[in-house]
């Protein structure tokens, strides 16, 4: 990993670490640019807010309601004037988030932000998204059947710079697996060319509960979208790649006529953002870490009633 690499991925770190693990709000105007453009997660946060005050009341609002907040870095990935992070959020609510009462339950989930960098080396645009709903299941404040909250230990981390460490690796190569899987698998339906994508030793770290571990998991996961919106298409909007690892920012689209989840067919039509880590090896898928915005797409499709706190500009329109 050469020198801007390794600058952009301290600054990222040192931003996550001083911000939103400590509080340290001052950091902020270290991290981004004055003219800071934020593109935030899903339906919480005014769209379109700028400069170093949107990444503090962003942090601050999380921290005020959960005082023992804390992303803990998984990867991040540096290709030119771009940067991928993908880290795990956790913590006890003990104080109101998002006009929701506390419940005095731990949350963890992970999340990805995408980072446009400018000539002077700091951070000029922000793409995010956490798993908002998995998070108000796992605080009490979700409609539905009761959920667990959070288990207090979290999973085993990895080295957050690990990707400079791999081999020397064709980044276009990588990057065309995930292209020709959206083309394929997402777009087409085309199940029978999952054996030619996904490692048999595939991984996945943010499948739903009950889906079937390793490769047998990922056709039906596909199918699922596949069959509530038959007409689905996700469009990539980025993709960043270092080492054997890309990340990924896409949005789908599709008309709600068939049966998804639980949900019968609304009719309606629904536009939502999804990004995603994803690690090949030998020509294939093998480990993948994804965060579709699930209840961006709930509330479309009418069984979520929006949240009071979301923002009138937060559509998922605006943020896609």
């Amino acid at each position: 990993m050469g020198q801007h690499e390794d600058q952009i991925k301290d600054l990222v770190l040192t931003m996550y670490d001083e911000v939103w693990n400590k509080g340290n709000m001052a950091a902020a105007d270290d991290a981004v640019s004055p003219d800071f453009d934020d593109h935030p997660p899903t339906r919480f946060f005014d769209v379109g807010r700028t400069g170093p005050g949107a990444l503090t009341e962003a942090a601050s609002s999380f921290r005020n309601a959960i005082p023992d907040f804390h992303d803990t870095p998984e990867l991040v990935l540096v290709e030119g004037d771009r940067a991928a992070y993908l880290g795990m959020i956790s913590g006890r609510q003990t104080g109101e988030m998002f006009g929701f009462p506390p419940q005095n339950r731990r949350m963890r989930v992970w999340g990805i932000n995408i980072f446009a960098l400018n000539g002077d080396g700091v951070i000029s645009e922000r793409w995010g998204q956490f798993d908002v709903l998995t998070m108000m299941q796992q605080l009490g404040v979700a409609p539905g059947p009761p959920t667990p909250e959070a288990p207090e230990e979290g999973p085993q981390y990895g080295d957050p710079r690990r990707a400079a460490n791999d081999p020397p690796q064709d980044i276009e190569a990588n990057k065309d697996v995930y292209r020709r899987m959206v083309a394929e698998v997402v777009n087409k339906g085309n199940f029978a060319v999952i054996p030619e994508l996904f490692h048999e030793d595939y991984v996945d770290h943010a499948s739903p509960p009950g889906t079937p571990p390793g490769i047998a998991g990922v056709e039906p996961i596909f199918r699922m979208f596949r069959t509530g919106f038959p007409d689905v298409k996700f469009t990539i909007d980025q993709m960043i790649g270092e080492g054997s690892y890309v990340a990924t920012l896409v949005h789908g689209e599709g008309t709600h006529t068939g049966q998804f989840i639980a949900f019968p067919p609304s009719g309606k039509h629904a536009v939502w953002r999804s990004v995603g880590f994803f690690r090949i090896q030998d020509g294939k898928i093998a480990e993948h870490w994804g965060i579709p915005d699930l209840l961006g797409l709930l509330i479309q499709i009418g069984v979520i009633e929006p949240p009071q706190a979301a923002s009138a500009a937060g559509t998922v329109e605006a943020q896609v």
